[in-house]
């Protein structure tokens, strides 16, 4: 019987499978542990910050914030829910802290800090928040995001906006005489 080089790989790589296989078995055996590997449990990650590394600011930046500009419209109507009970309240903070699982969606949103003290509006824009759906987190990136939401008056969200475009502005080039 004459077996070609690609049956002999494959034989090959069904045999180094087995043997991993078994030695994975067999480790968990010797634990003590009657669980297959597939019933072992699994650790979940802490609740905590994603790293500071590019490829994680740069997911953070360009879909993460993206996508909250692009919904700002949506997150404002918890914010003008929370101006019809407390019209005293203009403007504030709130640090979430948001879990972006595999596929893109975003499992968890916990409020870590709302400066408006009001637990209703921290609540509307979490579920708020948990319906977006982002471009799935590239391979290897903590997939746990802070992210800090601003809400303005308009009469300081319009008096920010001038301050941009000035600074924006080229700078005048007066000409030279010769």
């Amino acid at each position: 019987m004459k077996i070609d080089i690609k049956t002999g790989i494959i034989i090959l790589l069904v045999g180094i499978v087995g043997m991993l296989v078994g030695v994975l078995l067999g480790k968990n055996s010797q634990s003590g542990g009657s669980q297959s590997i597939a019933q072992a449990p699994v650790q979940a990650p802490s609740f905590a910050p994603a790293d500071d590394g590019k490829l994680a600011k740069e997911y953070k930046e360009k879909v993460l914030i993206k996508t909250l500009f692009d919904n700002a419209k949506d997150l404002q109507k918890c914010y003008f829910e929370l101006l019809d009970k407390k019209p005293k309240i203009s403007e504030g903070l709130m640090d979430m802290l948001i879990k972006v699982e595999e596929d893109g969606s975003i499992s968890q949103v916990r409020i870590n800090k709302n400066e408006f003290q009001d637990n209703d509006m921290g609540e509307c824009v979490a579920d708020k928040v948990k319906t977006y759906f982002l471009a799935p987190p590239p391979f290897g990136i903590n997939r746990y995001i802070s992210h800090s939401l601003a809400f303005k008056s308009e009469a300081t969200a319009k008096k920010e906006a001038e301050e941009r475009a000035e600074k924006n502005k080229p700078p005048k080039i007066m000409p030279v005489n010769p």
